[in-house]
């Protein structure tokens, strides 16, 4: 009997050997993707910070805000709604490229801690604080290593937090004021 033309015997080895050609290809081509491709670094945008306080506070809302950012550090966003009190929050990047959070909010303190440290975050010993908003602070820490440092103001809470080192959440917190700032 004659087979008939155009049909050719397929076995489970030339299969496999055909699979294995084309996962050859396909991890040859994303090494060489890999390896000629340019990845932009994408460096954060700073913001002006200070032009959105005076404004802020030129409507006669009080907002807790440094009175100078150290060298270095840029700030990145800006929130604020005309609440009462009123929300407001500002993220920075300081010199070395981490992140510090400064939130002034009437939330519940457990509800702050979950949106802005973690679910979990521990307790730690109170922290005294210099400067115009100085005065007890609580602390807490969260199991990956961030920070907050909150302070109850009666009508709401203002927390400073984030990824850097409790002492530099401490340094900034000590320059948080209330007074007018002037561009």
């Amino acid at each position: 009997m004659s087979q008939s033309p155009g049909r050719y015997q397929t076995s489970m080895a030339g299969m496999v050997g055909a699979m294995i050609v084309l996962v050859g290809c396909v991890i040859a081509f994303v090494v060489f993707r890999e390896t000629t491709r340019d990845v932009p670094e994408l460096e954060p945008e700073a913001i002006d910070w200070t032009t959105a306080v005076v404004s802020i506070q030129s409507q006669g809302h009080e907002v807790a805000h440094p009175a100078e950012l150290q060298d270095g550090w840029i700030a990145t966003t800006i929130e604020f709604l005309p609440t009462e009190p009123v929300t407001f929050g500002l993220n920075l990047l300081t010199d070395e490229g981490r992140f510090v959070g400064l939130r002034q909010e009437d939330q519940r303190l457990e509800d702050l801690l979950e949106t802005f440290v973690d679910d979990e975050a521990v307790e730690g010993d109170a922290v005294q604080i210099e400067g115009d908003l100085g005065g007890e602070w609580q602390s807490f820490e969260d199991e990956g290593g961030d920070t907050a440092l909150v302070l109850d103001r009666k009508d709401h809470y203002l927390m400073v937090f984030g990824s850097a080192d409790e002492d530099v959440l401490v340094d900034f917190a000590s320059t948080l004021t209330l007074a007018d700032l002037q561009e």
